[in-house]
């Protein structure tokens, strides 16, 4: 092909695009200016990151709190809380067993020689009717240490103790 016949067609195709473009609604008005390329994305998704919760610290009082649920049937701890089937705990820690005014102990509880301290009171805990032989409780015990240990830190901090 001639060179004045492919500078015609280059002119003609240039000429055709321009007088389109100008036609359409959306295409952008022509320029003398080089066309830029520039690359539209697609905009970016929404992503919602859900951070996984904290771990709630939990106390050893918290802890005891969920065992004296197993308690609280026959126990009150309230400062000048009345008796139910076993004492009030208020104050018992340094007082000795089987010393709550107003309620019937065993005999076996009142001859213990017992004093409360966190030790005695988890002996006890453990195995109620091997520590004092022949006392009143009927309740099984706290195999736990773990869980004996949160019910004294709980006893502790909410009977004066």
């Amino acid at each position: 092909m001639p060179k004045s016949t492919h500078i015609a067609l280059m002119a003609s195709l240039l000429l055709g695009t321009t007088v389109l473009g100008a036609c359409s609604k959306d295409a952008p008005a022509p320029t003398n200016e080089p066309a830029s390329e520039t690359v539209k994305t697609a905009p970016k998704p929404e992503v919602k990151v859900e951070l996984p919760k904290t771990a709630e610290i939990v106390t050893p009082e918290m802890a005891g709190k969920k065992v004296f649920t197993r308690c609280k049937a026959c126990h009150t701890i309230d400062q000048g809380g009345r008796h139910r089937v076993g004492p009030n705990l208020y104050g018992i820690f340094g007082q000795k067993a089987g010393a709550a005014e107003g309620f019937a102990y065993s005999q076996a509880m009142i001859n213990s020689d017992i004093v409360w301290t966190d030790e005695t009171m988890s002996g006890y805990l453990a195995k109620p009717k091997t520590y004092i032989p022949k006392n009143k409780m009927s309740f099984i015990g706290l195999k736990k240490e773990a869980d004996r240990d949160n019910l004294i830190a709980y006893l502790r901090a909410n009977t004066g103790g």
